[in-house]
């Protein structure tokens, strides 16, 4: 029977629920800011990608403060900007504030490597990778619904899903504030103490982020021209391809909830890694023989279920290798590689559908066969119990 988690992580996961749900609100709202500010398609498109590049510089940053005054602060320190990046496009009246707006929010995007940190910090060596996946699971859901009701609150204006954005946020920051209890911060231990760079400049570590920016970057990819690839190869419009992608959703929930932590019993957590690893090959492979629904509906099944193993699993890996002082320092770095396949991924994935859809999956098949390769380079990083 499994023991319960410790209390003091479900505020957590709720806390990352509400922020993705924030950020997932302006997916499905590109478009009509295109025509609100007369902008292109492509100003649009670079909303996210700052965004993306300001949260790569500044979740290294978030994580080694949350080392150093504790994580709580350093978590309400960046709601703040999310907030301030919301009430910004809310009241924004010209592209340059939209593009301020997004520099602001991304310059508090430090709050999901924080949150594992947190997570980390609280639940015992053999609970890790259980406590991670409820996180990816909560960070999932928020990714499906943001979307959906980023659209519906569109209907009301287009202010009005960043107004309820900035309410949820409010909410956020008030939940944080009295439900979670603050970890203390770690101090840096006398003897064998390692530098951050030192640390960061480990191989093991440097293998661990390598293979976490493949995943990420190919995972990012493929999410990226899900609806264009749909729409060309398959003639599936907007509506279609919402239904896949909660689908696809579901199978990832599925896998977090009854599957990942059976698996990595039987398997370990880097040989589960290895071996969805190799699934997510299978996925990307296969789409070049995709000729209809069903098939594409295996590839749907194989790329959900490897992601949602991949995602909590490599966190863990990671969280396990580094040291204790360091820890949240390592998961801001994690955290700040996969906002940095934000910045490219898009661009790349939508140039290559343009040309033809069917290589869709050559790049990212490249991508996690390169990752698998890397896992067959280091040694199994060992888990730290503090």
């Amino acid at each position: 029977m499994k023991r319960a988690l410790p209390r003091q992580v479900y505020p957590l996961y709720a806390i990352v629920f509400i922020d993705v749900l924030g950020f997932t609100f302006l997916i499905p709202l590109l478009p009509a800011l295109a025509k609100r500010f007369a902008g292109s398609p492509f100003e649009m498109g670079m909303l996210i990608s700052t965004m993306a590049l300001c949260a790569t510089l500044s979740s290294p940053g978030w994580g080694y403060l949350s080392d150093h005054v504790g994580r709580k602060k350093v978590l309400l320190s960046s709601q703040g900007f999310t907030l301030a990046g919301y009430l910004l496009i809310a009241l924004a009246g010209n592209v340059p504030v939209l593009f301020l707006s997004r520099v602001v929010a991304g310059l508090g995007g430090g709050n999901l490597g924080v949150a594992q940190s947190y997570i980390v910090d609280v639940v015992e060596v053999r609970d890790r990778q259980r406590a991670l996946a409820w996180g990816t699971a909560a960070f999932g859901l928020g990714f499906v619904v943001g979307p959906i009701l980023g659209g519906l609150l569109l209907k009301l204006g287009l202010a009005a899903p960043f107004w309820a954005a900035s309410a949820l946020e409010v909410v956020n920051i008030v939940f944080t504030i009295f439900a979670l209890r603050d970890a203390p911060p770690h101090v840096p231990a006398e003897r064998d103490r390692r530098s951050l760079f030192s640390a960061l400049l480990d191989r093991s570590m440097l293998n661990l982020m390598g293979r976490q920016f493949l995943f990420i970057f190919s995972f990012t990819y493929f999410f990226t021209v899900f609806g264009f690839y749909l729409d060309r190869e398959l003639r599936i419009d907007s509506t279609g391809t919402s239904l896949l992608l909660g689908a696809a959703g579901v199978v990832g929930a599925a896998m977090l909830i009854f599957g990942v932590d059976r698996l990595a019993r039987r398997f370990g957590d880097f040989g589960l890694s290895q071996i969805a690893f190799v699934a997510a090959f299978v996925a990307y492979a296969l789409v070049v023989f995709v000729a209809s629904l069903t098939t594409f509906a295996i590839v749907l099944i194989i790329w959900a279920a490897s992601g949602s193993v991949l995602r909590p699993m490599l966190n863990k890996l990671i969280a396990d290798a580094a040291p204790a002082q360091h820890r949240g320092a390592m998961l801001g770095f994690a955290d700040s590689l996969s906002n940095a396949s934000m910045i490219f991924a898009p661009a790349i994935g939508s140039a290559i559908v343009g040309v033809d859809p069917q290589l869709s999956g050559v790049l990212p098949s490249i991508c996690v066969a390169a990752a698998f390769c890397l896992g067959l380079l280091t040694k199994r990083p060992i888990a730290r119990a503090t």
